[in-house]
């Protein structure tokens, strides 16, 4: 299967991924203080690493994809 559209779907890949990335932020933002706060921030800080290796990803996709779709559609 084909997909000549591609770059509209990465590009909501990649809204995701900041969505994501806000999100986790916000979380993070917590004003109490214990054993599971600090547990809770260290899982927030792991997760802020791997989202922000997402994004990367995606981000590298979106030139490539964009290209692909461009040779889909006959080089417009």
């Amino acid at each position: 299967m084909q997909i000549e559209h591609g770059l509209p779907l990465v590009l909501r890949a990649l809204d995701d991924v900041e969505s994501a990335a806000r999100s986790l932020r916000g979380a993070s933002e917590v004003r109490w203080s214990s054993g599971a706060a600090d547990r809770f921030r260290a899982a927030l800080e792991e997760a802020v690493v791997c989202v922000r290796q997402v994004q990367v990803s995606v981000e590298r996709t979106v030139q490539p994809v964009a290209a692909a779709d461009l040779d889909a559609r006959g080089g417009l």
